[in-house]
Formats: structure tokens, sequence, C-alpha cells
């Protein structure tokens, strides 16, 4: 009786065990994206830009809004393109309209809405869009951020 317990303890440890260290979890914390950033790198479909000297994008991400800043030379002064987002996972869901209740998915606006595909490699915030939102064969941006201090932040509020 003794060693069926023993072996039971054993099998249930080992597969407990086993199962949980091979899950991989793809989430991004919303801690890690919010903040001030700065555009460095656009990817247009394998036409790639660098921008690491043109500080004339910028991106602001609050709890639940993306404000995106672009720089005219005719006026001087930045535009934005502000959007409500939701986190989930390794996913930025975006609309101009704000996202609320528990159907808010289903009530994105096509025109107006999407999902930018996060991810962070080497400090860098990295926003991917498909235009079939689900693979790079049919067109994609990318987008790279460096986040940037506060004090470089270059809008006047």
């Amino acid at each position: 009786m003794k060693k069926i317990l023993i072996s039971l303890f054993l099998m249930l440890f080992f597969t407990s065990g086993c199962s949980s260290s091979n899950v991989s979890d793809n989430s991004i914390k919303q801690s890690d994206i919010k903040g001030y950033w700065l555009q460095v790198e656009k990817d247009w479909s394998g036409d790639v830009t660098d921008l690491t000297n043109n500080k004339n994008s910028y991106l602001e991400i609050t709890d639940n809004r993306l404000f995106f800043y672009s720089y005219y030379w005719d006026t001087e002064t930045y535009g934005v393109s502000d959007k409500y987002y939701k986190l989930e996972k390794d996913k930025i869901y975006y609309d101009y309209y704000e996202l609320k209740g528990n159907d808010w998915k289903e009530n994105m606006d096509e025109a107006f809405g999407g999902i930018l595909n996060v991810s962070i490699k080497d400090g860098k915030l990295i926003l991917t869009e498909y235009n079939n939102d689900k693979n790079k064969d049919d067109g994609y941006e990318t987008n790279t951020y460096k986040k940037i201090d506060v004090k470089d932040w270059p809008i006047e509020e």
C-alpha cells in the first residue's frame, strides 16, 4: 500500500511539475508598455526605414489610450491621433471609440479599429499590424519604439 501511495504521489508530482514548467506565457503587462516612446524604426512589408535620428514620431500609452504624435514641418507642431485600447496577452485591440462592455470585441468599428501584435525585444516596444490580422503574407506594418523619459518628451500639453 505504501509503494502505491508513493508511486501515485511521484506520478502526480512529475505530471504537474512538467506540465506547468513547459507552459509559455507570451503575456505583455500594461506596466511594460505604459509611458513615453520614440519611434526608431518603421517596417512596411519589408521596406525598413531607420528613424533613430529622426525625432518626429512619438507614442504615449496611458491606462486606456494610445496617442500617436507626428511632427508637421509646415506648421512646426505635433498632430495627434488617439485611440482607445485594451491589452490582452500580446495583443492591443484599438478603436477610435471607447471599448466598453462585455462585447467590446464584437462592437469594434471595422473602419477605425484593429489589432496590434505587441512584443518587447531588447527594451524596445514592437507593434505589428497585419493587413489581414493574421500573418505577413498579405502585408504588414511594424513600428519599433524606444522608451524615453518624461523629461525628454517634446510635446507640450
